[in-house]
């Protein structure tokens, strides 16, 4: 397709698969891509002070928080100031002020892609204004669009990035691990020491019965009282590095993809990371699956409505390797089809039109 820019600028965790999804999407509509991690350019005590000053009394956190946004926000400006951009494609807020959104509007097109809600998960308190001067905001959730149109912020557009194959992909004659085995069902993510702790807890206690294994926090402890058959499934991780938890991915059936407080209509993403590795997701329900993510599929789509059919669930994909594999395949297809970096340029470029 036609290049729209000179260059494209990219503020996003390189951590995240996505951020290869996001470049691939900019580079068929920019002659050039630079991207910037804001979280590995601060000092890392800074980062994470940042992330537990919300514990603190707000005076401490209000001083504390003039100090380390004006700190990012003048490294931000330097690089937009030597960078140049046409466009500037922002993952949540990356430490983003408004006053500094307003400065780079002048220059370029400012586009935002919401990986958390700005109403229900903690990020940068000013997210929601720096939103306001954005040219487009794309949205994986079609409820956080509601709201944002309740406000006036009528700039959303329904995105999915898309996987990314060079993240998460299937690996011939996969190695053995001695810190890995093969499983049925996987889950690798945080608990929470609230109801929605419980909940996910009350999802994973209906796959013990299987060859199972709960990777995670050290909330995940709580509930073990309520659901003792998980403590023996449950590894306590920190974050998993992309290539280990693409084996991981690799070496099992099935992913559970459940629901977050934040996540309202739309899935996490997750579940393109699964398909790629050939493991088929298991995704509870939300409005988004079957009327946008996957609108235009016509097969069966492997969802969870109620928890207490969950393991029937399970044992019929386990039951039939072949109807699994198959599914993986399709639905995988699918999401390459639908949402590759090509038609995500052409629907990026049209809404910026």
């Amino acid at each position: 397709m036609e290049k729209r820019f000179n260059r494209a600028l990219l503020l996003c965790p390189e951590k995240y698969s996505f951020h290869n999804s996001f470049y691939n999407i900019l580079s068929e509509i920019s002659y050039e891509v630079e991207e910037y991690d804001i979280n590995s350019i601060l000092r890392k005590r800074d980062i994470k002070i940042n992330r537990q000053i919300f514990r603190l009394p707000y005076k401490v956190r209000k001083k504390w928080e003039a100090y380390f946004l004006e700190k990012a926000n003048k490294i931000l400006l330097e690089i937009i100031n030597k960078s140049d951009p046409g466009l500037i494609f922002v993952y949540n807020s990356a430490f983003l002020l408004p006053e500094t959104c307003s400065l780079m509007k002048r220059r370029s097109k400012l586009v935002f892609f919401m990986g958390d809600s700005p109403f229900y998960t903690p990020q940068n308190n000013y997210y929601l204004a720096c939103l306001s001067h954005a040219d487009l905001i794309l949205s994986p959730d079609s409820f956080w669009s509601q709201q944002l149109d309740t406000i006036g912020l009528s700039k959303t557009m329904y995105f999915i990035p898309g996987p990314d194959g060079k993240s998460y992909f299937r690996i011939d004659n996969l190695p053995k691990d001695q810190d890995d085995e093969e499983t049925e069902i996987l889950y690798v993510g945080s608990s929470y020491l609230n109801s929605w702790g419980y909940k996910k807890a009350l999802l994973m206690s209906k796959f013990t019965g299987f060859k199972f294994k709960l990777y995670g926090n050290s909330a995940w402890k709580r509930w073990f009282s309520f659901f003792p058959d998980l403590e023996a499934v449950y590894t306590e991780s920190g974050f998993i590095p992309q290539e280990r938890l693409n084996r991981m991915f690799n070496m099992t059936k099935l992913i559970p993809v459940d629901g977050n407080p934040g996540i309202l209509n739309g899935v996490h993403l997750r579940v393109g990371e699964a398909l790629a590795a050939g493991a088929l997701p298991l995704i509870e329900y939300r409005n988004d699956v079957d009327k946008l993510l996957f609108g235009n599929f016509k097969g069966e789509l492997p969802i969870i409505n109620d928890y207490s059919k969950s393991a029937d669930i399970v044992a019929r994909y386990l039951n039939n390797e072949q109807d699994r594999s198959q599914l993986t395949l399709s639905l995988y297809d699918y999401l390459l089809r639908e949402y590759s970096a090509e038609s995500n340029a052409m629907r990026l470029a049209g809404a910026l039109q």
